[in-house]
This record gives C-alpha cells, sequence and structure tokens, in this order.
C-alpha cells in the first residue's frame, strides 16, 4: 500500500499553515528543542502535556473536552468526530457571535455551512422553475409566492440580527466534545503515549486496562485496532469509513486536502479452529462475489480486502506488543473497471 501513493499537487499556504504536524507527538522539553524553535516556526516540541480524555463505555468512545486538545487532535493527525459536526469539531466557532457578523465575507466557511448554503441555492431554483409557461395564472401566483417567501425571509433575517445585537455581550457555552474510536485513543495512548485515558470515576487507566477494557466493550477490537495501526504506520490518516459501507478509509494527508483514496474492508481468516478470538466479528468474510461486486459499487474509491490472520486461542502473550505481533495484515487490491477509460 506504501507504493501505491500519488504524488499531488501542493496545497495552499492557509491549509500548510494550519496542518504542519502529522501526528501530535509528546516531547519533554530541552535545550536542542528550544534551540531548534528558534529556526523552526512550527514545531513540535513545544508538546510537553498529556491529553486527558474520559472513557465512555455506552458509546464505546472516549471524549475529550477540552477545546485546545480537540484542535490539537484534529489539526495534528486528523483524530476524532466532533459532536456536533461533521467531522472537525467546528460548532463553537459556527455559532459564536463574532463570526455570525464575519460569515458574510470571503471567510473561510465549515463543511455546515457549505451545505446550508448549496440547500439554499437548490430551494430558489425550485422556486424559479415555472412548469407551464403558457398558464399565465399560474406563473403569477409563482411570482407572487416567491416575492411573498422573499419578504418572509427578510423578516427572518431581521429578527435575527436584532437577536444578535442583543446577544452580542452573551458568552456562548462550548458544549461540542470530540469524540474518539477506541481504535484511535489507543493509538495515542499506546502508540503515541500522548493520551491519558480516564474511567468514568475520573481514575487513571493504565495502557494494559485500557487494553483489555475495550477487548470487552467493542467487539473485534484487536483486529481493528491492528488494522488502524498497520496503515497509520504506513503514514496513512484512517478514518472510519462508516459512512461508505466500509471500515476504514484511507486519506493521503487527510480529508481537508482531498477526497479519500482507498476503502478498507476487515475480513478475519482464522488458522485454527480452536481459535476463539475474535470469533464473532464478521464470520463469514465473503458470502459471495456478488457481495463484494455490490460493496465496490457504493464505495467510490478502490477497494481494499486487508485479510487478518489470527492466532489460535491458545497463544497466550504476555504483553500488547507481542499479541499485536501475532497478528499478521495481507491486502488485495480492488479497483473499479470503467470500460471507457480502457479503449
Amino acid at each position: 500500500m506504501s507504493n501505491l501513493i500519488k504524488s499531488s499537487s501542493t496545497s495552499g499556504p492557509t491549509k500548510k499553515a494550519s496542518y504542519t504536524v502529522p501526528l501530535p507527538l509528546l516531547l519533554s522539553p530541552s535545550l536542542l528543542s528550544r534551540f531548534l524553535s528558534y529556526f523552526t516556526p512550527f514545531t513540535i516540541f513545544s508538546s510537553t502535556r498529556k491529553i486527558k480524555g474520559k472513557y465512555d463505555e455506552k458509546a464505546q468512545a472516549v471524549i475529550i473536552s477540552n477545546r485546545e486538545d480537540m484542535e490539537k487532535l484534529w489539526k495534528e493527525g486528523f483524530f476524532g468526530k466532533g459532536s456536533l459536526s461533521r467531522s472537525e469539531p467546528t460548532w463553537f466557532w459556527r455559532n459564536s457571535n463574532k463570526n455570525k457578523g464575519e460569515g458574510k465575507g470571503k471567510q473561510k466557511l465549515a463543511a455546515e455551512q457549505v451545505t446550508e448554503q448549496r440547500r439554499l441555492v437548490r430551494k430558489r431554483n425550485k422556486k424559479g422553475r415555472v412548469q407551464n409557461v403558457g398558464n399565465v395564472q399560474q406563473v403569477v401566483r409563482e411570482e407572487a409566492e416567491i416575492v411573498r417567501m422573499q419578504e418572509k425571509e427578510r423578516d427572518e433575517q431581521t429578527i435575527e440580527q436584532t437577536l444578535t445585537q442583543e446577544e452580542e455581550n452573551v458568552l456562548l457555552e462550548d458544549i461540542e466534545k470530540l469524540i474518539l474510536t477506541t481504535q484511535e485513543a489507543f493509538f495515542l495512548c499506546y502508540g503515541l503515549g500522548i493520551l491519558d485515558i480516564y474511567d468514568s470515576q475520573d481514575c487513571l487507566l493504565s495502557v494494559e486496562e485500557s487494553w483489555k477494557s475495550f477487548q470487552i466493550t467493542s467487539n473485534g477490537f484487536i483486529m481493528k485496532y491492528v488494522v488502524y495501526h498497520y496503515f497509520r504506520s504506513l503514514g496513512w490518516v484512517v478514518r472510519c469509513g462508516m459512512k461508505f459501507g466500509v471500515d476504514y478509509v484511507l486519506y493521503e494527508k487527510g480529508p481537508v486536502f482531498k477526497h479519500a483514496e482507498y476503502a478498507v474492508i476487515i475480513l478475519p481468516v482464522h488458522i485454527s479452529q480452536n481459535s476463539d478470538n475474535d470469533v464473532d466479528f464478521r464470520n463469514n468474510c465473503m458470502a459471495s462475489w456478488s457481495w463484494m461486486m455490490n460493496l465496490n459499487r457504493v464505495c467510490v474509491q478502490s477497494l481494499v480486502l486487508c485479510y487478518v490472520i489470527i492466532p489460535p486461542s491458545i497463544i497466550t502473550s504476555p504483553t500488547i506488543t507481542e499479541c499485536i505481533k501475532e497478528y499478521k495484515v495481507q491486502q488485495v487490491l480492488i479497483k473499479r473497471c470503467i470500460p471507457s477509460k480502457l479503449k
């Protein structure tokens, strides 16, 4: 997979300046880091504290509440999802009093605002269509309806502006959280060592305790984490692929730069009949060719069948690292056949 990365054109300076750090590394301050900070404007050597997250067993996720930590995890590796946003946690930015007055200029729009503008354009275009050109009365009624709707929109805008002016001095409470999957949280905790996970009683969980807790509440956790860790180690930005009917989607740089290039589906392979590791996770890995073709039809991205070879249950690894090493990952790339491009 690592040799499948295609070279892409460089992005604008704004994106480069915002997403310069690929991973949120944790390094202690030293004389060398202070010396390098004078020559490197976007240095990672200033990260000296860990991020705090609370594990929610019912949601099977780790919740990040601190706004600074939320922005750090998103801009440095695209981890997590905003609880009130599509992906990037932008609820506070979209609803702050300052941005309400500045949103009409040539400002950067969030994904939710772009979607809202598209819906308004479609609504206006739908109102502007006239089905029967010859029916003058119908045209007059539709024009009158459009005028009435425009006046209603003006009144609503006037009311909204009045309310905005009255609430200028009201502080907006940031209620959005960043939701990390168990795979993302354990990668940050075990792989990078930058995340401290607490339980519902605010007790710090060790790496081993987090490992055991995630296995109990999350079906197929080890298998999913092995695949997540594997692609992260190859430099891919790994995101949840539930929207596309797959396990993961892979980005070369991140979702803000371009669309995902690959969609990953995890298929377990038990090398022993006595193996009971992740036995309840997707037993029938591939029912038929029609199943695979339907999956390939839904996903625009190239489909990656990721076979995870599961060790027998008799193997007991004393450490997490040795347990992960027992799992083997093999992949098969399936590309969509487009006859027009084969000519």
